[in-house]
């Protein structure tokens, strides 16, 4: 009955719907090849649908796509999962360079990323993106702006948005500018965002029995589930016949509350429970980023070298914070902060072949990169990591009269420093990945795609050296200086079929990954927590994405109605399910695009997960009615008022995300809405 309610409350808006339009004219910062050349599974965001819409973590502004989802600890952070892997086994790229945060080190991390005035993201499923960075099993996120411009850019633009939200009492604001000064390009873009604590459905909440007993009244919102966020960038370049040169800052600062901790679980004496009534968990990162890059063309032998140099600082402190109020208890512990830190520096190049041959692009990688990672304080499970990696890579893209070839080798040397107890490890592991993708054009309207690969993983540095309480996973963890590589040996294969309005995308997989790290319990408690380790198994992951739909010319614009669904099953060879796997998703989409008017209504139904790994509990399924509106207005020649309206949530679903360590104590925000204004000249 409640999803018949769904049907007709689409069906209802079928006269206000808006298609999304799907038409790709951008070209795609990965390989530089325009997003049609590209055989793998590619899905691209437009900047606009980003820009003009809800602010959200990266993890949730990408679960509607099918094969993606969000991995959430409150509403900073939402670590993306492709393909039932996240962690270390999804790359996080900015504009294809790494971004280098401590988001490996703790679900509870954030992506250290800036999501303002982004011109598209682009998402490749699955181990077959050689090309952009080491050890991607899972898949990549790119993240691509214009702050450093490779093409003149023609005027000046200064964007002005506002936005509102009800669930959190969210604002932001932003500001951006685009032109070029004296044949110089120069951008500056600036976002601040404070959330307060977001609100959730009646009983979304699970207490203690002896909470229940006593009438616990359940709170409206979740307490410390704020977020504060202020990040800007600048950036400037010279575009000439002999290619571009430029650089860019970027700064982000992040503030937000941890609205649960495994250190609640610890017993604690005559307070026991009470220890930390007027106190909360709050994490403070900062990042300062520094980026040169340029190309140049037109030289003997190639068809152009592109090069950039990245250095990277990141701290992440975590922390007690005395609420308004508090009284200190005689004997009360007083808890030092734990801070993250990465430090990083490095070096590409990138060797354009060119069309040597007819029909044939090629390209030559260079990768060099030192990562120096250290954990100071109260929660320092791990003692101070030294990584140096080492990448070569060749690639190769040749269109036959029968298919079109892309194929890709990659050689990755990583070394890591460390110690776990008075014990020094120099660890190193040399990796050979490849991919070869086959494309045919077997009609007019219907493609193939089959895509093989073997890629390799460096086990992480919390793998090797974690050596103590994980606080934010509530458990005792012990890493394994053993460890060996990881090696993904996966199988793809799509078909696309596009004929009078109708559409069908469907890809199927195979991912037997040797040597998979994974957490293994040993069956014992240390202070209440279990202590777990990180081993190996060999696992197999399969699954499907799948959708369906049709496009209808209107008098006044174009409607798209969409259904689609994915499915993964993760199983270790020796029996059992691999834990943290996505649950079955399927997502039906209705949508109208008018010349000034967009109107986009999306429904997520996530299934029951009771196939479950060890250590893990049943979560019940959910169903997402979301939102969209959008309008254009003209203010004069130059000028544009974008209006934007949503909706999150409609049905005040009491929604858990299944991947997510807690998903008990921090369920998803309530129904949601909000308003925001883009004003364009």
């Amino acid at each position: 009955m409640k999803k018949s309610l769904y049907f007709i409350l689409c069906f209802a808006f079928l006269n206000v719907l808006h298609a999304m339009d799907e038409e790709i004219v951008v070209t795609s910062s990965l390989g530089g090849a325009t997003l049609a050349e590209i055989d793998s599974p590619v899905f691209v965001i437009k900047g606009d649908d980003i820009n003009y819409s809800a602010s959200t973590n990266l993890g949730e502004s990408l679960n509607y796509l099918l094969g993606v989802n969000s991995s959430n600890f409150g509403p900073g952070v939402g670590q993306p999962v492709i393909r039932g892997m996240g962690g270390t086994r999804v790359r996080i790229l900015s504009n294809g360079k790494l971004v280098r945060d401590v988001s490996g080190l703790g679900s509870d991390h954030l992506n250290d990323v800036d999501m303002n005035d982004l011109q598209q993201i682009e998402v490749v499923r699955g181990p077959s993106s050689l090309l952009y960075s080491n050890g991607t099993m899972g898949g990549i996120i790119n993240i691509v702006d214009q702050t450093i411009a490779s093409k003149d850019f023609e005027g000046n633009d200064f964007n002005i948005g506002l936005e509102r939200q009800t669930a959190n009492m969210g604002t932001s604001g932003s500001f951006s500018y685009k032109g070029n000064v004296n044949g110089v390009n120069l951008t500056y873009a600036l976002k601040e965002v404070n959330f307060e604590n977001y609100e959730v459905p009646m009983g979304a909440i699970i207490h203690e029995e002896e909470e229940e007993e006593e009438g616990h009244v359940e709170p409206d919102f979740l307490k410390n589930s704020d977020l504060a966020t202020f990040s800007q960038k600048f950036g400037t370049s010279v575009v000439r016949d002999w290619g571009y040169f430029g650089f860019s800052l970027g700064k982000i600062e992040n503030t937000y509350g941890i609205a649960f901790h495994g250190e609640e679980e610890e017993e604690g004496g005559e307070h026991a429970g009470e220890e930390h009534e007027d106190e909360r968990i709050q994490v403070d990162t900062s990042s300062e980023n520094l980026t040169i890059e340029g190309a140049a063309t037109n030289l003997r032998g190639l068809d152009k070298l592109s090069y950039f140099l990245q250095v990277n600082d990141y701290s992440f402190t975590e922390g007690h914070v005395e609420e308004p109020g508090h009284v200190e208890k005689e004997g009360e512990e007083e808890h030092e902060p734990t801070t993250f830190t990465n430090e990083s520096f490095e070096f590409g190049m990138k060797l354009d072949i060119g069309d040597q041959a007819g029909g044939n692009r090629q390209n030559v990688t260079i990768n060099a990169s030192q990562e120096d990672v250290a954990i100071i304080g109260e929660e320092a499970f791990m003692k101070p990591v030294d990584s140096q990696m080492l990448s070569f890579g060749y690639f190769l893209c040749r269109e036959l009269e029968v298919m079109d070839l892309d194929f890709g080798v990659r050689l990755d040397q990583v070394n890591r420093d460390s110690a776990i107890g008075n014990t020094l490890h120099d660890i190193s592991e040399n990796n050979l990945s490849t991919a070869l993708t086959m494309g045919w054009d077997v009609a007019n309207n219907v493609g193939i795609t089959l895509g093989i690969s073997s890629v390799a993983r460096a086990p992480s540095e919390i793998e090797l050296f974690m050596n103590g309480t994980h606080l934010a996973a509530a458990r005792n963890e012990f890493g394994n200086v053993n460890l060996e590589s990881e090696r993904s040996n996966n199988l793809d294969f799509s078909v696309g079929y596009e004929n009078n309005g109708y559409f069908v995308n469907a890809s199927v997989y195979a991912n037997a990954v040797d040597d998979y790290i994974y957490i293994k319990n040993r069956g014992t408690v240390t202070n209440k927590r279990p202590d777990v380790d990180y081993a190996q198994a060999d696992v197999d992951f399969n699954g499907y994405e799948f959708e369906v739909g049709r496009s209808f010319s209107t008098n006044n614009g174009e409607l798209q109605i969409s259904y689609g669904r994915e499915e993964v099953v993760g199983t270790f060879a020796s029996g059992g399910n691999v834990p943290r796997i996505t649950p079955i998703k399927n997502v039906y989409r209705f949508a109208l695009e008018q010349r000034d008017v967009t109107y986009d209504i999306k429904i997520m139904d996530v299934q029951k997960e009771d196939d479950i790994g060890f250590g893990e509990s049943v979560t019940e399924g959910y169903t997402m009615v979301d939102f969209d509106i959008r309008r254009s207005i003209a203010i004069g020649s130059n000028e544009e008022l974008v209006l934007s309206v949503f909706g999150r949530n409609l049905m005040d679903e009491k929604a858990r995300n299944h991947t997510s360590y807690v998903k008990n104590e921090v369920p998803l925000a309530g129904r949601n809405f909000g308003i925001k204004l883009n004003f364009n000249f």
